[in-house]
């Protein structure tokens, strides 16, 4: 007994000193970084919705990548933006996967993707490239696939054709004022009166039955605010387009006020008008 004691006292003698050498290269060591404190970039977490059509609909390009369940032999369907046309299909899977694509609607406009599992229990991704963009799902199959359709919303492309039917808007809006007025000079009506501030008067004023126009010699630095004023003396803010040095009124109010400074009475520069009244 005494010598087997011996032995274990000499070979945990012989161990401590590389146990302690290794405890100390330990300690030496960085702590790991967790995976969770990673840097990631923000994304949009935002989940797919149902959508009127019955599919559950996700955001392109959102945080949540789009996932499929299909149930084994009945065929599922990926709903593309109409307009777009299928150029490849990619899937990891095609042994036990089908996929095809498809067309609906006039002249076959809005592309779909056909999905297909042959067995239970299987997953798999794809991806479609079209002519406008790359889509890439996650592909699944259960006995219970409770939504076998998806489709996409484009937000940021309804944000741009929203904002090129403003600019479209505005670009006829100022064809149509380049073409104002709309009668030839000799039958506008130019019976104005015009008086106040000279500061910032306008050198004529007319109207076409349609619009008043405010001429300048020179713009004013300052534009005024021009108010509509009734026969009853009430009056009300309008708007105006500038064309060249010429406001243009929509109406034919019989008078108008131009107004710098309004409400600020007499101290300082005060309130600076121009009336315009018609004859």
């Amino acid at each position: 007994m005494r010598r087997t004691r011996l032995v274990h006292l000499t070979l945990a003698a012989a161990l401590a000193p590389s146990a302690v050498s290794a405890q100390t290269a330990a300690s030496a060591q960085p702590a790991a970084v967790p995976v969770a404190q990673a840097s990631v970039p923000a994304v949009d977490t935002s989940g797919p919705v149902s959508a009127p059509d019955g599919s559950l609909r996700y955001v392109f390009g959102g945080g949540t990548e789009p996932l499929l369940t299909c149930r084994p032999l009945y065929v599922c369907d990926v709903i593309l933006e109409s307009g777009e046309t299928v150029l490849n299909l990619g899937i990891g899977d095609s042994a036990r996967w089908v996929v095809a694509a498809a067309q609906s609607g006039p002249g076959g406009s809005t592309p779909h993707v056909l999905i297909k599992p042959t067995m239970l229990d299987i997953a798999t991704n794809l991806i479609v490239t079209t002519t406008k963009r790359v889509y890439y799902l996650r592909l699944a199959s259960a006995s219970n696939a409770p939504n076998p359709r998806i489709s996409y919303s484009y937000p940021e492309e309804a944000a741009e054709e929203a904002a090129a039917r403003a600019l479209e808007a505005k670009r006829r809006e100022e064809e149509r004022a380049s073409e104002l007025p709309l009668l030839p000079p000799d039958q506008l009506d130019s019976n104005y009166s015009i008086g106040g501030e000279r500061t910032f008067l306008p050198s004529r004023v007319y109207n076409d039955g349609v619009h008043t126009f405010i001429e300048f010699t020179t713009l004013p630095n300052d534009l005024p605010v021009v108010y509509a004023v009734e026969s009853d003396g009430t009056n009300q803010i309008v708007n105006f387009r500038l064309r060249d040095s010429k406001f243009i009124v929509d109406g034919t109010p019989s008078g108008l006020d131009l107004v710098l400074n309004a409400g600020t009475g007499k101290h300082g520069h005060g309130e600076r008008r121009v009336y315009i009244r018609h004859k």
